[in-house]
């Protein structure tokens, strides 16, 4: 265009109409792809809600305005041609005075400030702008609905794994454990089969709703760094260590882990003259929800236990004496209450996990573990209370609700020791206490006892002074 002279080039005017045009028929095209995933189903909740409702309220209409806005700005460019065409033809008819350039391109010079294209750019710069705006909402909104579906699918695949394996374990308590030569027991049977059921009307919860609900879920097991137990009087609201001289010493430290959080395990060690001897304690059952947490000291490990299968539980609390660094050689005992008890019998009845960690003893009160059969080499103390329910869980190792199946024997290692209860026979609460499962051992005179008794104070587990003994505490835990 010349100094001074304002002009249109009607060929590059006509391609603008052409770019216009393909940039409406871009926004259709996107707005049909976005649109299409859209109407497939992508779950429940807030924020898809939300996200169907900007897209077809807000977005969609949005961008088809773009495009119809863009459409219309394609007419008029390609109207302004063909009028600048018209204006030309006529002074070129005319013999008006046009320039040899202008003749040879097609080039009009005339006067004015070129308004039609200053008007056309500000609307296309107008529209790139909301485009724009429209895409990078799009682009988020997308990341944000496939975060969600994202999300959605792992739990959703997560409860259906874990409804299979709730159902294998429950093949394995019925038709499995007859293949396997031996009749069902009645406790494996009806903790499988209400785990089985369980997960599986979690899974369809998960699949039909926004909401992940983990029922009966194990999940995945881990265990913290080691804590060490302060002593003397300033333990900074930890429990205190208690030193093994007796066996209500040992269930006395299974309260301790009670009191020092949810979900830890206490590890002491004493330095006997026989070597460092070892001592695992573990609580029983601390939160009943059926939902799983991130405590697995819980009703699902209940069910995965008694059912025969291998919980998290159990799992977390190998982690937990692998992370403690226990000295090499040394004589490791497992102390358990209630569910502790059950985990302590689980982990004593795999042969490889007592020759790995070199297992010798384990005691449980208020405990159901006659269906576990314990490695022989594992000494064996069962406490149960005459009132307390929980031992009796297991119904003997019955095959059915009144017997144990023929020939029934725990094996010679295996040692139960009843004692008076506590409290009222129909106090449930206080015959299962932990804490009055130590008096009771210290008020009693069993010959079991005294000679169990003799045995680990020959052994090492029962020399703990305060200057011997030392202890950490470890926090265990289910992943989601």
């Amino acid at each position: 265009m010349s100094s001074g002279m304002a002009g249109m080039d009607i060929q590059a005017v006509r391609r603008l109409g052409e770019v216009l045009d393909q940039g409406a028929g871009d926004l259709e095209a996107a707005r049909g792809l976005v649109g299409a995933h859209l109407d497939t189903p992508l779950g429940w909740g807030p924020n898809i809600d939300e996200l169907y409702w900007q897209w077809h309220g807000q977005i969609a209409p949005s961008l088809d305005e773009a495009a119809r806005l863009l459409r219309d700005a394609a007419g008029a460019t390609r109207s302004n041609a063909d009028d600048q065409e018209r204006t030309s033809n006529d002074y070129l008819g005319a013999g008006a005075g046009v320039s040899a350039g202008a003749e040879a391109t097609g080039t009009a010079t005339v006067s004015g400030d070129g308004g039609p294209l200053d008007w056309l750019a500000d609307r296309g710069s107008e529209l790139w702008d909301s485009a724009g705006v429209a895409v990078e909402w799009v682009t988020d909104r997308g990341q944000d609905a496939g975060g969600a579906v994202a999300g959605w699918w792992d739990a959703t695949s997560d409860d259906w794994r874990n409804a299979f394996d709730a159902r294998v374990q429950l093949w394995d308590a019925t038709a499995g454990s007859l293949l396997d030569g031996r009749a069902p027991r009645t406790t494996e049977v009806v903790a499988s089969w209400l785990l089985a059921d369980g997960a599986l009307v979690g899974a369809a919860v998960t699949t039909l709703t926004p909401w992940e609900v983990n029922l009966f879920d194990d999940g995945e097991p881990y265990a913290g760094d080691p804590r060490p137990v302060p002593t003397g009087d300033d333990t900074e609201g930890t429990p205190p260590l208690t030193s093994p001289a007796n066996l209500e010493d040992l269930t006395r430290s299974v309260t301790d882990a009670y009191n020092a959080g949810d979900g830890v395990v206490r590890i002491t060690t004493v330095e006997s003259d026989q070597g460092p001897r070892v001592i695992v304690s573990v609580p029983g059952t601390q939160p009943w929800s059926p939902l799983a947490g991130d405590n697995p000291m819980d009703l699902t490990g209940n069910l995965v236990t008694a059912g025969g299968g291998s919980s998290t539980m159990s799992q977390a609390v190998e982690l937990a004496m692998q992370n403690a660094d226990i000295p090499d050689g040394a004589e490791v005992m497992l102390v358990g209450h209630s569910q502790g008890g059950m985990t302590v019998a689980d982990l004593t009845s795999d042969p490889q996990f007592v020759a790995e960690h070199n297992v010798t003893t384990a005691m449980t009160f208020g405990s159901p573990i006659d269906s576990q059969r314990i490695d022989p080499s594992v000494s064996v103390l069962e406490l149960q209370h005459s009132g307390d329910v929980v031992p009796k869980l297991d119904l003997g190792d019955s095959i059915a609700p009144i017997s144990p199946p023929p020939g029934f024997d725990p094996g010679e290692q295996h040692s139960t020791v009843t004692l008076d209860n506590p409290a009222r026979w129909y106090d449930a609460l206080g015959n299962h206490s932990h804490r009055n499962y130590s008096d009771s051992i210290e008020q009693s005179s069993d010959p079991d006892l005294l000679a169990f008794t003799g045995q680990l104070r020959q052994d090492g587990f029962l020399t703990g002074t305060p200057s011997n003994t030392s202890a950490v505490d470890i926090s265990v835990g289910r992943k989601g």
